[in-house]
């Protein structure tokens, strides 16, 4: 399993959509420095926390920006073998189809980890900028530490969420589609990341779980988790299953 992995990042490593995808999450912590930058400017006498910038950006990481990036590679990780035409090379290998869907999940999951990771990073590298100019509140490392944690929950929670659009990426067998899909999953999210039926949507019911918001709903926790699990495990079961009865044409 490990050879697999370590096939799929050399994969990723020689193409640009690392690049990208690095890029892509940057958007996030930009957008928390802009928006401190305007507190600051149209309202100087309101402190700002280091906690208040890493809950502001969780709408960013979980919903907006990095969603749409974490879709991006997962249907790039699950559509190659078909856009470059390499699934005939890669079937006959003496390697289960399962192993071979179970590779390419798990270096989903460590990708979406480390752009998690790097984006908590970038948040706390640009504010300690802000902080050495302006100041902000609660500015420590052990603030940012803490943060590490919710954002690795909600990483775990997003990759659960995006098994989905790999079956797409596959089912379709191109990138387009899963990325436009997960447009219109966004702008759901968007919708619905103020509102108590929330809860009852997977990609938002994740939010709401790791910011503990979920008592505010009114919805029980099982019912949330069932709605993720649900989400998930049909998404698994169809990639793994398609994948399985894919023929070579």
């Amino acid at each position: 399993m490990l050879n697999l992995v370590y096939c799929e990042f050399l994969k990723l490593k020689r193409s640009k959509i690392v690049i990208f995808s690095v890029l892509g999450i940057l958007a996030t912590p930009g957008m928390m420095l802009l928006e401190a930058l305007q507190t600051h400017f149209e309202h100087p006498e309101q402190l700002i926390s280091l906690s208040d910038i890493y809950d502001s950006s969780l709408l960013y990481v979980m919903l907006l920006m990095n969603m749409l990036v974490y879709v991006a590679i997962a249907a790039y990780l699950f559509s190659r073998e078909y856009t470059e035409k390499t699934l005939k090379m890669i079937l006959p290998v003496p390697v289960s189809r399962f192993e071979l869907i179970s590779g390419k999940f798990l270096m989903l999951l460590i990708w979406t980890f480390a752009l998690t990771f790097v984006t908590w990073a970038a948040i706390f590298i640009f504010m300690a900028v802000y902080h050495g100019i302006i100041g902000l509140d609660e500015f420590s490392l052990q603030t940012a530490g803490a943060w590490l944690i919710k954002f690795l929950f909600g990483s775990a929670l997003m990759f659960l969420t995006l098994s989905p659009f790999t079956y797409i990426a596959e089912k379709t067998k191109g990138f387009v589609v899963p990325v436009i899909v997960s447009a219109a999953v966004v702008m759901v999210s968007a919708a619905l990341c103020n509102q108590k039926l929330g809860a009852l949507y997977p990609w938002t019911a994740s939010l709401f779980l790791v910011e503990g918001k979920l008592q505010w709903t009114g919805y029980p926790l099982p019912l949330a988790i069932g709605m993720i699990g649900s989400v998930s495990l049909s998404g698994f079961i169809a990639t793994y299953w398609y994948f399985e009865k894919e023929d070579l044409k």
